[in-house]
């Protein structure tokens, strides 16, 4: 393993302010994505877009941070691009794919906002070498707006990798055992990419009472085709939430809530082909969320 540290933690960095502008942090810390599903408190995230839910966030390594002024900012982040080994990230690996020397995630990140903090942008770049000469490259965006009462965002996320970056078209090869067998893991797939579209608008209609609905389309596909698998889109997910949640007190530690969810999924004719199945998901929730104020 390139940490020995357990995947529940999730930060262990040390900062130091080198200067007004400049900022220095080294240790395991969160990928300076951007978007704003994957910078929201991972509390209020009901169920995240299979982008920001599959994707790698907490990798060890360092961050630069320059602040020009205070509507600005630019990140540049050198980690581990795993937390174990290859076979531990992607399973069984294409004949010919060969372990990197410098296994390493570069990420470059910008934050501004304008108009008075109306309007909020998060952008970032990121690159990785998978395999020796084999990479993955990923276009992270996301565009909020806060007026009063009402916030929005919507994110625009795009992966592509020589092995398959998230896994989910993987998955679908995944063969099905009978009995206590444990199955194979399997080979996995190459040229692949990702497209993730999500938007959420918030509305405090009250100081206690909020409105939210959130939508999503993501889909997968083989840009490049290889051995028996054509080039096109194999899998695509619409996801929908929306729910009420009351605040009681007087800051926002509890929260109750009511919340619909579900994710509907098509499979292209490729998908089929290989015995590949998706059901669709739908569930209603009612609970709450309370932070343990500690500290």
């Amino acid at each position: 393993a390139l940490e020995n540290l357990n995947e529940s933690i999730e930060y262990a960095y040390i900062g130091y302010k080198l200067n007004e502008r400049f900022t220095l942090i080294a240790g395991k810390q969160d990928v300076f994505y951007g978007g704003f599903e994957y910078d929201e408190n991972p509390l209020l995230i009901y169920e995240y877009s299979d982008m920001n839910e599959y994707s790698l966030c907490y990798l060890t390594g360092i961050g630069l941070g320059y602040q020009p002024n205070e509507s600005q900012e630019i990140r540049l982040q050198v980690t581990n691009s795993r937390m174990g080994s290859m076979e531990d990230e992607y399973g069984r690996l294409p004949e010919g794919f060969k372990k990197p020397r410098v296994p390493l995630f570069y990420t470059l990140n910008w934050n501004g906002n304008f108009l008075d903090e109306l309007i909020h942008l998060r952008y970032s770049v990121s690159a990785a070498e998978q395999a020796q000469g084999k990479y993955m490259y990923s276009v992270f965006t996301g565009q909020s707006i806060e007026a009063g009462p009402v916030y929005a965002y919507f994110d625009v996320m795009y992966s592509r990798g020589k092995l398959d970056p998230l896994g989910l078209l993987t998955e679908l090869t995944q063969p099905e055992v009978s009995g206590e067998e444990e199955p194979e893991p399997p080979v996995r797939m190459q040229n692949i990419d990702y497209l993730s579209l999500v938007g959420e608008i918030q509305y405090r209609f009250h100081p206690k009472w909020q409105l939210f609905a959130k939508g999503m389309y993501e889909s997968a596909s083989i840009y490049k085709a290889y051995d028996a698998y054509e080039k096109g889109k194999y899998r695509t997910a619409w996801g929908y939430q929306g729910g009420l949640e009351f605040y009681p007190m007087a800051d926002d530690n509890l929260h109750i809530f009511l919340t619909a969810i579900g994710k509907k999924y098509n499979l292209s004719e490729r998908a089929k082909a290989l015995d590949a199945s998706l059901d669709d998901t739908a569930r209603l929730s009612i609970g709450f969320i309370y932070r343990l104020p500690l500290y």
